[in-house]
Protein backbone atom coordinates (compact mmCIF):
# COMPACT_ATOMS: atom_id res chain seq x y z
CA UNK A 1 0.00 0.00 0.00
CA UNK A 2 3.05 2.18 -0.51
CA UNK A 3 2.27 5.85 -1.10
CA UNK A 4 -1.04 6.00 0.79
CA UNK A 5 -0.55 8.97 3.09
CA UNK A 6 -2.70 9.81 6.10
CA UNK A 7 -2.24 13.34 7.48
CA UNK A 8 -2.79 13.46 11.26
CA UNK A 9 -3.98 16.78 12.66
CA UNK A 10 -3.80 17.07 16.47
CA UNK A 11 -2.41 19.14 19.35
CA UNK A 12 0.73 18.40 21.34
CA UNK A 13 -1.14 17.50 24.54
CA UNK A 14 -2.62 14.47 22.74
CA UNK A 15 0.68 13.12 21.41
CA UNK A 16 0.61 9.95 23.48
CA UNK A 17 -2.82 8.93 22.17
CA UNK A 18 -1.81 9.95 18.65
CA UNK A 19 1.15 7.58 18.92
CA UNK A 20 -1.38 4.75 19.34
CA UNK A 21 -3.41 5.93 16.35
CA UNK A 22 -0.26 6.18 14.23
CA UNK A 23 0.77 2.67 15.26
CA UNK A 24 -2.59 1.23 14.20
CA UNK A 25 -2.45 3.02 10.83
CA UNK A 26 1.13 1.97 10.12
CA UNK A 27 0.26 -1.62 11.03
CA UNK A 28 -2.26 -1.41 8.17
CA UNK A 29 0.56 -0.26 5.83
CA UNK A 30 -0.44 3.41 5.69
CA UNK A 31 2.22 6.13 5.55
CA UNK A 32 1.43 8.60 8.34
CA UNK A 33 2.32 12.29 8.02
CA UNK A 34 2.62 14.18 11.31
CA UNK A 35 4.62 17.26 12.03
CA UNK A 36 6.98 15.81 14.63
CA UNK A 37 8.18 13.18 12.14
CA UNK A 38 8.16 15.09 8.86
CA UNK A 39 9.47 18.57 9.69
CA UNK A 40 13.18 19.36 9.91
CA UNK A 41 14.91 22.31 11.64
CA UNK A 42 14.71 25.33 9.38
CA UNK A 43 11.66 24.07 7.43
CA UNK A 44 8.86 26.53 6.70
CA UNK A 45 6.31 24.51 8.68
CA UNK A 46 3.32 26.35 7.27
CA UNK A 47 4.39 25.70 3.68
CA UNK A 48 5.31 22.09 4.41
CA UNK A 49 2.00 21.33 6.12
CA UNK A 50 0.07 23.13 3.38
CA UNK A 51 1.83 21.01 0.74
CA UNK A 52 1.17 17.83 2.73
CA UNK A 53 -2.53 18.61 3.01
CA UNK A 54 -3.11 19.77 -0.55
CA UNK A 55 -0.70 17.62 -2.50
CA UNK A 56 0.52 14.77 -0.36
CA UNK A 57 -2.32 13.32 1.67
CA UNK A 58 -5.06 11.00 0.49
CA UNK A 59 -6.84 11.24 3.86
CA UNK A 60 -6.85 14.08 6.37
CA UNK A 61 -7.66 12.75 9.85
CA UNK A 62 -8.43 15.45 12.43
CA UNK A 63 -8.16 14.16 16.00
CA UNK A 64 -9.78 16.10 18.84
CA UNK A 65 -9.92 15.99 22.61
CA UNK A 66 -11.07 18.24 25.46
CA UNK A 67 -7.56 19.70 25.54
CA UNK A 68 -8.34 21.84 22.48
CA UNK A 69 -11.07 23.75 24.33
CA UNK A 70 -8.52 24.82 26.93
CA UNK A 71 -6.49 26.65 24.29
CA UNK A 72 -7.05 30.18 23.08
CA UNK A 73 -5.01 29.56 19.92
CA UNK A 74 -3.80 26.48 18.09
CA UNK A 75 -2.03 25.78 14.84
CA UNK A 76 -4.52 22.95 14.37
CA UNK A 77 -7.13 25.53 13.38
CA UNK A 78 -4.92 26.64 10.49
CA UNK A 79 -4.56 23.03 9.39
CA UNK A 80 -8.35 22.66 9.55
CA UNK A 81 -8.81 25.82 7.48
CA UNK A 82 -6.53 24.44 4.76
CA UNK A 83 -8.31 21.08 4.91
CA UNK A 84 -11.70 22.78 4.56
CA UNK A 85 -10.51 24.59 1.43
CA UNK A 86 -9.36 21.27 -0.04
CA UNK A 87 -12.62 19.55 0.93
CA UNK A 88 -14.69 22.10 -1.00
CA UNK A 89 -13.13 21.03 -4.31
CA UNK A 90 -13.60 17.30 -3.69
CA UNK A 91 -16.68 15.35 -4.84
CA UNK A 92 -19.69 15.76 -2.49
CA UNK A 93 -19.61 13.07 0.15
CA UNK A 94 -15.95 12.23 -0.53
CA UNK A 95 -14.29 10.48 2.41
CA UNK A 96 -11.00 12.37 2.18
CA UNK A 97 -11.72 14.35 5.37
CA UNK A 98 -12.31 12.33 8.55
CA UNK A 99 -12.53 13.10 12.27
CA UNK A 100 -11.80 11.19 15.46
CA UNK A 101 -12.49 11.99 19.09
CA UNK A 102 -10.00 10.97 21.74
CA UNK A 103 -12.43 11.64 24.60
CA UNK A 104 -15.93 13.03 25.16
CA UNK A 105 -15.41 16.41 23.48
CA UNK A 106 -17.04 18.76 20.97
CA UNK A 107 -15.96 18.79 17.30
CA UNK A 108 -15.16 22.35 16.12
CA UNK A 109 -17.81 23.64 13.70
CA UNK A 110 -15.42 24.42 10.86
CA UNK A 111 -17.25 25.73 7.77
CA UNK A 112 -16.94 23.31 4.83
CA UNK A 113 -19.12 25.32 2.45
CA UNK A 114 -22.65 24.71 1.10
CA UNK A 115 -24.06 24.62 4.63
CA UNK A 116 -21.72 21.82 5.72
CA UNK A 117 -19.64 21.88 8.88
CA UNK A 118 -16.99 19.60 10.31
CA UNK A 119 -19.05 18.64 13.34
CA UNK A 120 -22.39 18.02 11.60
CA UNK A 121 -21.37 16.67 8.18
CA UNK A 122 -18.29 14.50 8.68
CA UNK A 123 -18.77 11.08 10.25
CA UNK A 124 -16.48 10.58 13.23
CA UNK A 125 -14.77 7.71 15.01
CA UNK A 126 -14.71 7.67 18.83
CA UNK A 127 -11.32 6.25 19.78
CA UNK A 128 -11.98 5.83 23.49
CA UNK A 129 -14.10 3.74 25.84
CA UNK A 130 -15.18 0.12 25.43
CA UNK A 131 -15.62 0.41 21.66
CA UNK A 132 -12.15 1.85 21.05
CA UNK A 133 -10.68 -1.28 19.41
CA UNK A 134 -13.72 -1.75 17.16
CA UNK A 135 -13.72 1.93 16.21
CA UNK A 136 -10.03 1.85 15.29
CA UNK A 137 -10.71 -1.14 13.01
CA UNK A 138 -13.62 0.67 11.36
CA UNK A 139 -11.46 3.75 10.87
CA UNK A 140 -8.78 1.68 9.11
CA UNK A 141 -11.41 0.19 6.77
CA UNK A 142 -12.86 3.65 6.04
CA UNK A 143 -9.39 4.94 5.10
CA UNK A 144 -8.80 1.90 2.87
CA UNK A 145 -12.06 2.70 1.06
CA UNK A 146 -11.06 6.34 0.61
CA UNK A 147 -7.73 5.29 -0.90
CA UNK A 148 -9.30 2.92 -3.39
CA UNK A 149 -8.11 -0.29 -1.75
CA UNK A 150 -11.54 -1.59 -0.73
CA UNK A 151 -14.41 -1.68 -3.26
CA UNK A 152 -17.84 -0.23 -2.57
CA UNK A 153 -21.23 -1.92 -2.88
CA UNK A 154 -21.36 -3.88 -6.16
CA UNK A 155 -24.38 -4.04 -8.51
CA UNK A 156 -27.05 -6.44 -7.22
CA UNK A 157 -27.10 -8.41 -10.47
CA UNK A 158 -23.34 -9.06 -10.35
CA UNK A 159 -23.47 -10.02 -6.67
CA UNK A 160 -26.27 -12.45 -7.44
CA UNK A 161 -24.37 -14.32 -10.16
CA UNK A 162 -21.24 -14.36 -8.00
CA UNK A 163 -23.17 -15.81 -5.06
CA UNK A 164 -24.74 -18.44 -7.32
CA UNK A 165 -21.32 -19.42 -8.69
CA UNK A 166 -20.05 -19.80 -5.13
CA UNK A 167 -22.47 -22.60 -4.36
CA UNK A 168 -21.06 -26.10 -4.62
CA UNK A 169 -23.85 -27.21 -6.93
CA UNK A 170 -23.69 -24.19 -9.26
CA UNK A 171 -25.04 -25.18 -12.69
CA UNK A 172 -23.05 -22.48 -14.49
CA UNK A 173 -19.72 -23.48 -12.99
CA UNK A 174 -20.33 -27.17 -13.59
CA UNK A 175 -21.36 -26.60 -17.21
CA UNK A 176 -18.28 -24.52 -18.01
CA UNK A 177 -16.02 -26.95 -16.17
CA UNK A 178 -17.34 -29.85 -18.24
CA UNK A 179 -16.95 -27.95 -21.52
CA UNK A 180 -13.38 -26.90 -20.77
CA UNK A 181 -12.22 -30.31 -19.53
CA UNK A 182 -13.44 -32.36 -22.49
CA UNK A 183 -11.70 -31.57 -25.82
CA UNK A 184 -14.36 -33.49 -27.72
CA UNK A 185 -17.04 -30.97 -26.66
CA UNK A 186 -15.75 -28.07 -28.75
CA UNK A 187 -18.99 -27.87 -30.75
CA UNK A 188 -21.01 -27.87 -27.52
CA UNK A 189 -18.73 -25.15 -26.16
CA UNK A 190 -19.26 -23.01 -29.27
CA UNK A 191 -23.02 -23.48 -29.03
CA UNK A 192 -22.97 -22.61 -25.33
CA UNK A 193 -21.27 -19.26 -25.97
CA UNK A 194 -23.56 -18.52 -28.92
CA UNK A 195 -26.58 -19.06 -26.67
CA UNK A 196 -24.95 -16.91 -23.97
CA UNK A 197 -24.24 -13.89 -26.17
CA UNK A 198 -27.40 -13.94 -28.27
CA UNK A 199 -29.79 -12.40 -25.68
CA UNK A 200 -27.12 -9.85 -24.72
CA UNK A 201 -26.62 -8.57 -28.26
CA UNK A 202 -30.36 -8.57 -28.95
CA UNK A 203 -31.08 -6.55 -25.79
CA UNK A 204 -28.34 -4.03 -26.50
CA UNK A 205 -29.64 -3.54 -30.04
CA UNK A 206 -33.12 -2.60 -28.74
CA UNK A 207 -33.31 1.14 -29.46
CA UNK A 208 -36.53 1.52 -27.51
CA UNK A 209 -34.68 0.52 -24.37
CA UNK A 210 -31.29 1.94 -25.36
CA UNK A 211 -31.82 4.97 -27.61
CA UNK A 212 -28.63 6.61 -28.82
CA UNK A 213 -30.09 10.07 -29.34
CA UNK A 214 -31.00 12.57 -26.64
CA UNK A 215 -34.57 13.94 -27.02
CA UNK A 216 -34.80 17.46 -28.36
CA UNK A 217 -34.72 19.99 -25.53
CA UNK A 218 -33.23 17.56 -23.02
CA UNK A 219 -31.01 19.23 -20.44
CA UNK A 220 -28.01 18.03 -18.50
CA UNK A 221 -29.62 18.17 -15.08
CA UNK A 222 -30.19 15.90 -12.08
CA UNK A 223 -33.00 14.06 -13.85
CA UNK A 224 -30.72 13.25 -16.79
CA UNK A 225 -27.95 12.12 -14.44
CA UNK A 226 -30.26 9.69 -12.66
CA UNK A 227 -31.46 8.32 -16.02
CA UNK A 228 -27.83 7.85 -17.10
CA UNK A 229 -27.02 5.93 -13.91
CA UNK A 230 -30.11 3.72 -14.33
CA UNK A 231 -28.92 2.91 -17.85
CA UNK A 232 -25.56 1.75 -16.49
CA UNK A 233 -27.38 -0.50 -14.02
CA UNK A 234 -29.53 -1.93 -16.81
CA UNK A 235 -26.46 -2.70 -18.90
CA UNK A 236 -25.06 -4.60 -15.93
CA UNK A 237 -28.25 -6.60 -15.49
CA UNK A 238 -28.07 -7.71 -19.13
CA UNK A 239 -24.39 -8.66 -19.10
CA UNK A 240 -24.27 -10.19 -15.59
CA UNK A 241 -25.24 -13.77 -16.64
CA UNK A 242 -22.19 -13.91 -18.93
CA UNK A 243 -19.61 -12.70 -16.42
CA UNK A 244 -18.95 -15.98 -14.58
CA UNK A 245 -18.58 -18.02 -17.81
CA UNK A 246 -16.31 -15.35 -19.32
CA UNK A 247 -14.24 -15.28 -16.14
CA UNK A 248 -13.83 -19.07 -15.98
CA UNK A 249 -13.00 -19.46 -19.67
CA UNK A 250 -10.40 -16.69 -19.42
CA UNK A 251 -8.86 -18.36 -16.40
CA UNK A 252 -8.82 -21.98 -17.56
CA UNK A 253 -9.45 -21.96 -21.30
CA UNK A 254 -6.92 -23.31 -23.80
CA UNK A 255 -6.11 -22.39 -27.39
CA UNK A 256 -9.12 -24.39 -28.57
CA UNK A 257 -11.41 -22.08 -26.59
CA UNK A 258 -9.99 -18.76 -27.73
CA UNK A 259 -11.77 -18.23 -31.04
CA UNK A 260 -15.33 -18.50 -29.76
CA UNK A 261 -14.64 -16.31 -26.74
CA UNK A 262 -13.11 -13.73 -29.07
CA UNK A 263 -16.22 -13.99 -31.24
CA UNK A 264 -18.47 -13.48 -28.23
CA UNK A 265 -16.71 -10.31 -27.14
CA UNK A 266 -16.47 -9.13 -30.73
CA UNK A 267 -20.23 -9.36 -31.29
CA UNK A 268 -20.92 -7.36 -28.13
CA UNK A 269 -18.17 -4.88 -29.03
CA UNK A 270 -19.61 -4.45 -32.54
CA UNK A 271 -22.95 -3.43 -31.05
CA UNK A 272 -21.10 -1.08 -28.72
CA UNK A 273 -19.33 0.61 -31.63
CA UNK A 274 -22.24 2.67 -32.96
CA UNK A 275 -21.72 5.54 -35.39
CA UNK A 276 -24.82 7.70 -35.12
CA UNK A 277 -26.39 9.42 -32.13
CA UNK A 278 -25.44 11.74 -29.30
CA UNK A 279 -21.86 11.39 -28.14
CA UNK A 280 -22.71 10.92 -24.48
CA UNK A 281 -25.01 7.94 -25.17
CA UNK A 282 -22.85 6.39 -27.89
CA UNK A 283 -19.90 6.49 -25.50
CA UNK A 284 -21.92 4.94 -22.70
CA UNK A 285 -23.07 2.19 -25.08
CA UNK A 286 -19.48 0.90 -25.05
CA UNK A 287 -19.81 0.03 -21.36
CA UNK A 288 -21.22 -3.53 -21.67
CA UNK A 289 -18.34 -4.68 -23.90
CA UNK A 290 -15.84 -2.95 -21.63
CA UNK A 291 -17.34 -4.64 -18.55
CA UNK A 292 -16.94 -8.04 -20.21
CA UNK A 293 -13.39 -7.15 -21.30
CA UNK A 294 -12.37 -6.25 -17.76
CA UNK A 295 -13.99 -9.39 -16.33
CA UNK A 296 -12.08 -11.53 -18.84
CA UNK A 297 -8.80 -9.67 -18.31
CA UNK A 298 -8.94 -10.12 -14.55
CA UNK A 299 -9.52 -13.84 -14.99
CA UNK A 300 -6.67 -14.23 -17.47
CA UNK A 301 -4.20 -12.28 -15.33
CA UNK A 302 -5.28 -14.09 -12.15
CA UNK A 303 -4.14 -17.38 -13.73
CA UNK A 304 -1.39 -15.93 -15.93
CA UNK A 305 -3.32 -17.17 -18.97
CA UNK A 306 -1.93 -14.55 -21.31
CA UNK A 307 -2.93 -16.25 -24.54
CA UNK A 308 -6.52 -15.85 -23.39
CA UNK A 309 -5.85 -12.22 -22.49
CA UNK A 310 -4.74 -11.73 -26.08
CA UNK A 311 -7.93 -13.43 -27.27
CA UNK A 312 -10.17 -11.00 -25.36
CA UNK A 313 -8.23 -7.84 -26.20
CA UNK A 314 -5.91 -7.68 -29.23
CA UNK A 315 -7.97 -10.24 -31.16
CA UNK A 316 -11.35 -8.54 -30.61
CA UNK A 317 -11.68 -6.33 -33.70
CA UNK A 318 -14.15 -3.58 -34.59
CA UNK A 319 -14.41 -1.18 -37.53
CA UNK A 320 -14.70 2.46 -36.38
CA UNK A 321 -15.99 5.08 -38.78
CA UNK A 322 -13.36 5.89 -41.38
CA UNK A 323 -10.87 3.31 -40.14
CA UNK A 324 -9.78 -0.22 -40.85
CA UNK A 325 -10.40 -2.99 -38.35
CA UNK A 326 -8.69 -2.30 -35.02
CA UNK A 327 -8.88 -3.88 -31.56
CA UNK A 328 -11.90 -2.74 -29.56
CA UNK A 329 -9.60 -1.97 -26.63
CA UNK A 330 -7.99 0.73 -28.78
CA UNK A 331 -11.27 2.48 -29.54
CA UNK A 332 -12.66 2.26 -26.01
CA UNK A 333 -11.63 2.37 -22.38
CA UNK A 334 -12.80 3.70 -19.04
CA UNK A 335 -12.14 7.30 -20.07
CA UNK A 336 -13.79 7.11 -23.48
CA UNK A 337 -16.95 5.64 -21.95
CA UNK A 338 -17.27 8.60 -19.63
CA UNK A 339 -15.66 11.32 -21.72
CA UNK A 340 -14.61 14.55 -20.04
CA UNK A 341 -16.22 17.58 -18.46
CA UNK A 342 -19.85 16.78 -17.59
CA UNK A 343 -19.35 13.09 -18.25
CA UNK A 344 -17.09 12.97 -15.20
CA UNK A 345 -19.97 14.40 -13.17
CA UNK A 346 -22.25 11.56 -14.28
CA UNK A 347 -19.65 8.97 -13.34
CA UNK A 348 -19.02 10.63 -9.99
CA UNK A 349 -22.69 10.21 -9.05
CA UNK A 350 -22.44 6.53 -10.02
CA UNK A 351 -19.43 6.11 -7.70
CA UNK A 352 -21.10 7.98 -4.87
CA UNK A 353 -23.96 5.49 -5.08
CA UNK A 354 -21.39 2.67 -4.92
CA UNK A 355 -20.25 4.20 -1.64
CA UNK A 356 -23.81 4.23 -0.29
CA UNK A 357 -24.27 7.97 -0.70
CA UNK A 358 -27.15 9.74 -2.40
CA UNK A 359 -26.15 13.20 -3.63
CA UNK A 360 -28.80 15.89 -3.44
CA UNK A 361 -30.09 17.69 -6.51
CA UNK A 362 -27.98 20.73 -5.56
CA UNK A 363 -24.87 18.58 -5.23
CA UNK A 364 -25.49 17.05 -8.66
CA UNK A 365 -25.96 20.50 -10.18
CA UNK A 366 -22.68 21.57 -8.58
CA UNK A 367 -20.95 18.57 -10.13
CA UNK A 368 -22.38 19.37 -13.56
CA UNK A 369 -21.16 22.95 -13.20
CA UNK A 370 -17.69 21.76 -12.09
CA UNK A 371 -18.26 22.99 -8.55
CA UNK A 372 -17.57 20.63 -5.67
CA UNK A 373 -15.14 18.29 -7.43
CA UNK A 374 -15.39 15.34 -9.78
CA UNK A 375 -13.69 11.96 -9.76
CA UNK A 376 -10.84 11.63 -12.22
CA UNK A 377 -11.54 8.00 -13.23
CA UNK A 378 -15.16 7.22 -12.29
CA UNK A 379 -15.77 4.35 -14.72
CA UNK A 380 -12.54 2.67 -13.71
CA UNK A 381 -13.47 3.17 -10.03
CA UNK A 382 -16.93 1.72 -10.67
CA UNK A 383 -15.59 -1.30 -12.56
CA UNK A 384 -13.28 -1.99 -9.60
CA UNK A 385 -16.35 -2.18 -7.36
CA UNK A 386 -18.62 -3.94 -9.87
CA UNK A 387 -16.27 -6.87 -10.51
CA UNK A 388 -15.04 -7.38 -6.95
CA UNK A 389 -17.59 -10.08 -5.96
CA UNK A 390 -16.56 -12.22 -8.94
CA UNK A 391 -13.00 -12.51 -7.63
CA UNK A 392 -13.34 -13.06 -3.88
CA UNK A 393 -11.86 -16.54 -4.19
CA UNK A 394 -8.95 -15.52 -6.44
CA UNK A 395 -7.44 -12.78 -4.25
CA UNK A 396 -6.57 -13.06 -0.58
CA UNK A 397 -7.47 -9.48 0.32
CA UNK A 398 -8.91 -6.24 -1.02
CA UNK A 399 -5.37 -4.90 -1.32
CA UNK A 400 -4.31 -7.86 -3.47
CA UNK A 401 -7.39 -7.42 -5.67
CA UNK A 402 -6.65 -3.69 -6.00
CA UNK A 403 -3.09 -4.48 -7.06
CA UNK A 404 -4.28 -6.98 -9.67
CA UNK A 405 -6.81 -4.45 -10.97
CA UNK A 406 -4.04 -1.88 -11.38
CA UNK A 407 -1.97 -4.44 -13.27
CA UNK A 408 -4.71 -5.36 -15.73
CA UNK A 409 -5.43 -1.69 -16.43
CA UNK A 410 -1.75 -1.09 -17.20
CA UNK A 411 -1.77 -4.11 -19.50
CA UNK A 412 -4.96 -2.97 -21.23
CA UNK A 413 -3.44 0.47 -21.79
CA UNK A 414 -0.22 -1.08 -23.10
CA UNK A 415 -2.14 -3.39 -25.46
CA UNK A 416 -4.05 -0.35 -26.69
CA UNK A 417 -0.84 1.62 -27.25
CA UNK A 418 0.66 -1.31 -29.14
CA UNK A 419 -2.44 -1.52 -31.33
CA UNK A 420 -2.13 2.19 -32.09
CA UNK A 421 1.50 1.70 -33.10
CA UNK A 422 0.59 -1.23 -35.34
CA UNK A 423 -2.34 0.41 -37.17
CA UNK A 424 -0.43 3.07 -39.09
CA UNK A 425 -1.40 6.10 -37.09
CA UNK A 426 -4.93 5.46 -35.81
CA UNK A 427 -6.23 8.80 -34.49
CA UNK A 428 -9.79 7.89 -33.52
CA UNK A 429 -11.43 7.71 -30.09
CA UNK A 430 -9.23 6.33 -27.35
CA UNK A 431 -9.47 6.15 -23.61
CA UNK A 432 -7.87 4.08 -20.91
CA UNK A 433 -5.63 5.33 -18.11
CA UNK A 434 -7.51 4.05 -15.12
CA UNK A 435 -7.49 4.46 -11.38
CA UNK A 436 -3.85 3.44 -11.09
CA UNK A 437 -2.97 6.98 -12.22
CA UNK A 438 -4.41 8.56 -9.05
CA UNK A 439 -3.84 5.65 -6.66
CA UNK A 440 -0.09 5.74 -7.17
CA UNK A 441 0.50 9.48 -7.20
CA UNK A 442 2.69 9.14 -4.09
CA UNK A 443 4.26 5.76 -4.82
CA UNK A 444 7.99 5.50 -5.47
CA UNK A 445 7.08 3.54 -8.62
CA UNK A 446 3.72 3.24 -10.29
CA UNK A 447 2.56 -0.20 -11.51
CA UNK A 448 3.30 0.84 -15.09
CA UNK A 449 6.98 1.38 -14.20
CA UNK A 450 7.14 -1.91 -12.30
CA UNK A 451 5.74 -3.73 -15.33
CA UNK A 452 8.08 -1.93 -17.70
CA UNK A 453 11.05 -2.99 -15.56
CA UNK A 454 9.81 -6.59 -15.67
CA UNK A 455 9.49 -6.51 -19.46
CA UNK A 456 12.98 -5.07 -19.87
CA UNK A 457 14.56 -7.54 -17.44
CA UNK A 458 12.88 -10.65 -18.85
CA UNK A 459 13.10 -9.77 -22.53
CA UNK A 460 11.63 -12.38 -24.86
CA UNK A 461 10.84 -14.57 -21.84
CA UNK A 462 8.35 -12.09 -20.36
CA UNK A 463 5.21 -14.16 -19.74
CA UNK A 464 2.69 -11.97 -21.64
CA UNK A 465 4.88 -12.31 -24.75
CA UNK A 466 4.74 -16.09 -24.49
CA UNK A 467 0.96 -15.79 -24.71
CA UNK A 468 1.23 -13.89 -28.00
CA UNK A 469 0.64 -10.37 -26.72
CA UNK A 470 2.54 -7.59 -28.50
CA UNK A 471 3.12 -10.04 -31.34
CA UNK A 472 5.48 -11.93 -29.05
CA UNK A 473 8.07 -9.18 -29.58
CA UNK A 474 9.90 -7.67 -26.61
CA UNK A 475 10.62 -4.37 -28.37
CA UNK A 476 6.91 -3.81 -29.06
CA UNK A 477 5.99 -4.48 -25.43
CA UNK A 478 8.68 -2.14 -24.12
CA UNK A 479 7.68 0.64 -26.54
CA UNK A 480 4.03 0.34 -25.49
CA UNK A 481 4.83 0.31 -21.77
CA UNK A 482 7.17 3.28 -22.17
CA UNK A 483 4.30 5.22 -23.76
CA UNK A 484 1.98 4.25 -20.88
CA UNK A 485 4.61 5.31 -18.33
CA UNK A 486 4.99 8.73 -19.96
CA UNK A 487 1.25 9.27 -20.27
CA UNK A 488 0.54 8.14 -16.69
CA UNK A 489 3.20 10.55 -15.45
CA UNK A 490 1.76 13.40 -17.52
CA UNK A 491 -1.74 12.67 -16.19
CA UNK A 492 -0.55 12.74 -12.57
CA UNK A 493 1.29 16.02 -13.11
CA UNK A 494 -1.68 17.66 -14.82
CA UNK A 495 -4.15 16.66 -12.11
CA UNK A 496 -2.19 17.30 -8.94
Amino acid sequence: MSGNHVFLSYITEDSEQIDEVQGALEAADFIVWRDKDKLWPGDDWQAEIRNAIRGGSFVFLACFSSNLAKRETSYQFEELTLAAEEYRVRPPGASWLMTARLDECEIPEVDLGAGRTLGRTIHRADLFGQQKTAQVSRLVVAIQRAMGVSPGTPPASVSEVADDAGRAESDVVETVRTLLRNPSLVMDYDEYLADLRSPISESLADRDEFPLSVPSGAKANAEFVHAWVRRVRRYEDIVAPALIPVKLISMYGSRAHEQELTQTLQIVAHESNQRAGSEILMSLHEYPALLMTYAAALGAVAKQNFSMLRAVTADVQVTPLGASRVPFILTSGSQSVIGVDRGLALGTVLCLQDDGKTPTEDEIENLLAARGGRRFTPISDHLFTALAPLYKQQFASDAEYAGAFDRIEVLLDAISEDARNETNGYYGPHGGYGRYTWRHKHSAQGPETVMLDEARAQGAGWTPLLGGLFGGKSERAIAALEAVEVLAGDIRKSRW
